[in-house]
């Protein structure tokens, strides 16, 4: 057994173990977890990535040792460790700068380092290694803190394992095309695969059908397959061909998951492609760079990661967050770099004919009319109200001369209703009538509520949609049904004015009632400093000091308590008893006189 080979495959494995189950997946997670919004988001995510360019030009200009290699995986390490600790700002920038520092110290270095260690072969195990071990249920199901705990682990087990540094000289004949053809190649690939990735990745159906819970252990074993497939390909020889394969399979993979009756083609191709495109990424400076010296390999390698890697992630999924398939476009362009990048540098142009050819075939057979995107919030979000099966539960129907309309409101005419597509009168009522929700709440306190439902309607059914806000599902959704009912605003107005609680005498005890549905906002004392007060677009009143702006006539309390104050965060409860609303108005005048 060769031990050098052997620590060099578990080292690849180790580092780029961390870079996808830290840097692509828990590090994300956690900073939303933490609050960072989507600006703040970029801003960490572009610290990482600049971190991670200049690093790796950094370490190529000083030197590539197994010193800075050690320094990069004990720093990541650490990182790692701390990130579930450190997700707010600024910290969270902290984190990802100092991150993405040390990732591109590693892989530079490793880049560098690995032909004296081992053979192509062995390079394709290490990174089989690495994405096969991210897909395994247990690692790619667990929670972000456990995750980013796993990479922690990963780090320190390569630096448990980091040979002591030896030279290699490079043979003639090891130029596999210009370098700028290379860099051109492995963008394009980098770029669809970053794409695809995101849209499967946020669209529910096309994530269950590809990497879904079913599918991981065999994800798993084809990226260990297809690595050290590419790893024996390399080896042999005709690596000019690579690219073209994995772009080859990618294509297949997104062309697939548009469409139910052939999805299951992209949980086969996809692993298969990336994995192929990875493993030759890695070995690619050494080996077929055409540098002549070790330091001219880690300049090589730090302007293709940097390129290829930061640059070109970076700008696919940029482009990806406001679509829902992956497109024809997409797959057509990044089909045409590869084949540029791969043979135009060659004399056989007979092979970039063909295979041109090959690239128009799929544009023409695959170019039928997608789903259309909707081109507004409001669109947009009325496709997550039906994705997300809202109208299972909520109905948008308010039934005419009922106890309906006082509660929610006038709603639209049953013709309308019927007439809409779909229509959306829903299934059956398990939580509130949703046809006047946009002049009944406010859009912070839509969002609130999605994130944390059972803290502002206490023994709520209804399930966290917090993911929704980790993309721009959730702000969409918040804006479509902040559209509902504005126009019939003023006739709510007259309705509330209408509204006068009966002289029914209350049994309720309102000091329960208040901890109950107000302090959340309102603090437990009514001074206005409840847990989430802070997160509205105003904080809540100081309801035992004032100033009472909104119910200095204290017979509006009642009115206030039922039906909230249309326009701010000031939600009603209309479901409330009058009993229950007179207990809280009295509970509220004794603490104005304390």
């Amino acid at each position: 057994m060769n031990i050098l080979a052997t620590r060099a495959a578990i080292l690849v494995g180790a580092v780029y173990g961390y870079f996808l189950i830290f840097a692509e997946f828990s590090f994300v997670e956690l900073i939303r977890a933490g609050g960072v919004d989507a600006t703040g988001e970029k801003v960490v995510l572009g610290a990482m990535a600049v971190a991670g360019i200049g690093a790796g030009f950094f370490v190529a200009w000083r030197g590539v040792s197994t010193r800075w290699l050690r320094a990069a995986l004990a720093g990541a390490a650490v990182l790692a460790a701390l990130a579930p600790f450190l997700n707010r700002m600024p910290f969270a920038v902290a984190v990802g700068f100092f991150a993405g520092a040390a990732l591109g110290i590693a892989t530079v270095s490793l880049a560098t380092l690995l032909r004296g260690w081992c053979g192509l072969l062995w390079v394709g195990l290490g990174t089989g290694l690495g994405y096969g071990f991210c897909n395994l249920p247990w690692v790619f199901q667990s929670d972000p803190t456990h995750q980013a705990w796993i990479a922690c682990g990963l780090a320190v087990v390569g630096l448990a394992v980091v040979p002591e540094e030896r030279d290699y000289s490079i043979r003639e004949g090891a130029w596999i095309g210009k370098f700028w053809a290379i860099v051109l190649t492995f963008t394009a690939l980098v770029w669809l695969d970053s794409a695809a990735f995101f849209i499967i990745q946020h669209e529910s159906e096309m994530k269950a059908g590809t990497w879904g819970t079913s599918h991981l252990w065999r994800n798993a074993a084809l990226h260990f397959t297809a690595a050290i497939l590419a790893g024996l390909w390399m080896k042999k020889g005709n690596v000019r061909a690579l690219p073209l394969v994995a772009w080859a399979m990618l294509a297949v993979a997104c062309l697939s998951v548009n469409d139910t009756s052939t999805r299951v083609l992209a949980g086969w191709f996809y692993p298969t492609g990336v994995s192929l495109y990875s493993a030759a990424l890695v070995a690619w400076p050494a080996w077929f760079s055409g540098a002549g010296s070790k330091r001219q390999v880690g300049w090589r390698a730090a302007a293709l990661f940097g390129i290829a890697g930061w640059f070109g992630s970076a700008n696919g999924i940029g482009m990806a967050q406001a679509l829902e398939h992956v497109p024809l476009w997409f797959i057509t362009a990044a089909g045409f770099a590869v084949v540029g990048g791969t043979f135009l540098s060659s004399k056989k142009s007979w092979r970039t004919s063909c295979v041109l050819a090959l690239l128009t075939a799929v544009f023409l057979i695959g170019n039928r009319p997608g789903k259309a995107i909707p081109e507004t919030a409001i669109e947009r979000g009325k496709q997550v109200y039906l994705s997300e099966g809202c109208i299972h539960c909520h109905s948008q129907y308010i039934r005419p001369e009922s106890m309906d309309e006082m509660l929610w409101g006038t709603g639209p005419s049953a013709d309308f209703a019927t007439k809409e597509q779909p229509v959306l009168i829903g299934n059956r009522r398990q939580g509130p009538d949703l046809s006047n929700i946009g002049i009944r709440r406010s859009a912070a306190w839509l969002k609130q509520h999605f994130i944390d439902p059972q803290a502002f309607s206490q023994g709520s059914p209804m399930p966290s949609y917090a993911h929704l806000f980790r993309d721009g599902r959730g702000s969409d959704l918040v804006a479509y049904l902040g559209s509902l009912g504005l126009e019939r605003f003023p006739d709510r107005l007259e309705q509330i004015g209408e509204w006068q609680l009966s002289e029914t005498a209350h049994t309720g005890n309102g000091e329960a009632l208040f901890s109950q549905h107000c302090s959340i906002c309102h603090g437990a004392e009514g001074q206005g400093d409840g847990e989430k007060s802070a997160i509205l677009t105003r904080p809540a009143a100081n309801l035992a000091a004032g100033p009472f702006v909104w119910s200095a006539d204290e017979t509006k309390l009642p009115r206030i308590i039922k039906f909230g104050i249309p326009g701010t965060d000031m939600p009603g409860h209309e479901m409330l008893p009058d009993r229950d609303i007179a207990a809280l108005r009295d509970y509220l005048t004794q603490l104005r006189k304390r």
